[in-house]
This record gives C-alpha cells, structure tokens and sequence, in this order.
C-alpha cells in the first residue's frame, strides 16, 4: 500500500510539474484576451506555429539585411 501511495504521489507530482510547464508556454503564445484557455495540443500546435512564424521572420530579416 505504501509503494502505491509514494507512485501516486510520484505521479501527481509529474502531472504538476507538466501542467505548470503548459501554463509557462501559454503564457508566452500569443493568443486574444477574451479566448477561452488552450488545451494542451492547441497550445503545443499554436507554439509549433509560432516557432515557425518568428524563425521565418528571423531568416528573412537576416537574409534581407
């Protein structure tokens, strides 16, 4: 029973420390005020898109200057 306990709490830790990683990436996408909150494949597909967007800008500012 212990052992089950101390995985359960293993894991609830996990899970924490995942959810304030998503909380950490939402914060820094930009999305409108009034959306409701991004699940976490929509957060991960809008940074994907994001990442995208400014690596595009980076190369293009870069290439052109």
């Amino acid at each position: 029973i212990q052992q089950r306990q101390a995985a359960n709490l293993r894991e609830r830790k996990r899970m924490q420390s995942i959810n304030e990683a998503f909380e950490g990436l939402r914060a820094h996408i930009p999305t409108l005020p009034y959306e409701k909150r991004l699940s976490k494949v929509d957060t991960l597909r809008l940074a994907i898109g994001y990442i995208g967007k400014l690596t595009f800008y980076l190369f293009s500012f870069s290439f052109f200057h």
